[in-house]
This record gives C-alpha cells, structure tokens and sequence, in this order.
C-alpha cells in the first residue's frame, strides 16, 4: 500500500507531463542543430540549408526541399542525413521553410529568426541576423 503510494504520488505526474519535457528537449535539440549547420558551413566554407517542417530538421547543401540524398550534410558522426524529429506532441513553427548559412556562417535573414516550438508551453530558438548566433 505504502509503495503504491509513493508511486501515485512521484511517478504518476512525471508519466503525465512528460510533454513538457520533451518539448523543452526537442527545443534544445534543434538549436544544437541550427548551430551545428552554422558551424558546418564556416569549417566547410559553403551553403548550409536546414530545411525545417512542422515535424524535423534536416541539415542539406541544397536549398531545394525536400533534399536529395546526394545533398545531404553529414551530422556530427558523419551520419546522413542529419535529421532530428519532433516527438509525439511537439511540432515546429518557423517563419521560413528553409534557413540558410553562408560559407562565413551568416544567414539569410533580414531580422532575427524566431523559431518557435510547440508542445507543453512554447519554446524559442532565436537566430541573429548579424552573427547567426543560436539562442533561446
């Protein structure tokens, strides 16, 4: 009995929301993205394209959605493509289909991006014009 309640008590509310958790994961985990193309296209001295949809983030060397498998962009392991995908619950709103990184590592826009996710509550991932510094 004293066991069921501790369970009801501690395990319960974290089964429950776990959704915010994984919104604010998933939030972590696509500016680790953003940046990661960012430095991609200073290392390699060209074009990087996240193509993003309500669901994932795909890193590319082409700006033409969907990427072909010949443009795909290597991942930190050399895995292709690089990918990340929304869990269940977790959608992304970005202004653009597709942000770009010159080969200085500045992007293609004319303010500061706000990509916003959705899950459990909203997180930002904010991207400046000027540097294309990766923030929330």
């Amino acid at each position: 009995m004293v066991i069921a309640g501790i369970l009801a008590a501690v395990a319960v509310p974290r089964l429950i929301g776990r959704n915010s958790f994984d919104t604010r994961g998933f939030a972590d985990q696509l500016a680790a993205t953003v940046r990661f193309g960012q430095k991609l296209a200073i290392a390699q001295r060209r074009d990087v394209f996240v193509q993003m949809s309500t669901g994932a983030a795909t890193l590319c060397y082409s700006a033409v959605v969907p990427c072909s498998a010949a443009d795909y962009a290597p991942g930190p392991g050399g895995e292709k493509p690089y990918t990340v995908t929304a869990p269940g619950g977790v959608t992304i709103a970005s202004p653009v289909a597709v942000l770009a990184f010159d080969g200085g590592g500045r992007p293609d826009t004319a303010a500061q991006l706000d990509i916003q996710v959705n899950g459990a509550g909203a997180h930002h991932v904010l991207v400046e014009r000027e540097t294309g510094y990766v923030h929330d």
